[in-house]
């Protein structure tokens, strides 16, 4: 957080039709990295110390679930009542920081849009990960520095689709809602930014057309960074 939040002074007037944001917040799992492989072979390998051999399917929930969450609904489906949820998870999440710290998969175009933006406008994460997991990969691509914020698993009581992540975000930047845009893969970070009052793209290649809810501005992929900066309002970036 930052320890001045008012003094950045983003919040002027309303936008004109199409003008750039005074901030841009991006999810983190789907939208800067793709760690749904890293979540499932964590739990594939921990899980296998205690005995059990899963498969991806098996463990495919792990990558949009809780970390506690899955492991307990895994205990309770194999009739386990007093297993040690929180160790085994920390077990699995020194795996995922291990694996993130070889390899963070920083989806194509991440990287030219963070840098083409870092010194323009306000940038931060907004997850429902842990801030490690977060700090970790982005530490590892080189533009950690890049984000002013980090919003992350703990930073506040209800999680997405609720928009307190995202209200909590714009607070500590000092930056109105209507002046913000973010991006996200699911329509339940969709639902948590227009809540919170932003404008939210999708992105098109994470969610299918009939998934999308109707109106929702969609970014079709990150790796076309130049069109992302257009799309966005941008266009002198150009």
């Amino acid at each position: 957080m930052t320890d001045n939040p008012t003094s950045l002074g983003f919040d002027r007037s309303r936008p004109a039709p199409g003008a750039p944001p005074d901030a841009v917040f991006f999810d983190f799992d789907g939208v800067i990295a793709d760690t749904e492989n890293i979540h499932i072979a964590a739990w594939e390998e921990t899980l296998g110390e205690i005995g059990w051999e899963l498969d991806d399917v098996d463990c495919s929930p792990a990558a949009s679930i809780d970390d506690r969450v899955f492991f307990a609904q895994f205990l309770a489906s194999r009739g386990v009542t007093d297993g040690d949820i929180e160790g085994w998870t920390a077990r699995k999440q020194r795996r995922t920081i291990e694996a993130l710290s070889r390899d963070p998969r920083i989806f194509p175009g991440v990287v030219e849009i963070v840098r083409s933006l870092y010194d323009i406008v306000p940038l931060a994460i907004v997850t429902g990960t842990w801030r490690e997991n977060v700090e970790t990969a982005l530490r590892t691509a080189g533009i950690l520095d890049a984000f002013l914020l980090i919003v992350a698993k703990g930073d506040v009581e209800r999680p997405k689709p609720a928009p307190d992540c995202y209200r909590l975000a714009l607070s500590s930047l000092g930056v109105a809602s209507f002046r913000a845009a973010a991006i996200e893969d699911s329509i339940t970070g969709y639902n948590s930014a227009t809540s919170a009052g932003m404008r939210c793209y999708l992105l098109g290649d994470r969610l299918p057309a009939e998934d999308r809810p109707p109106g929702a501005p969609v970014l079709e992929s990150l790796a076309d960074y130049r069109r992302v900066l257009r799309t966005l309002g941008f266009t002198y970036l150009q």
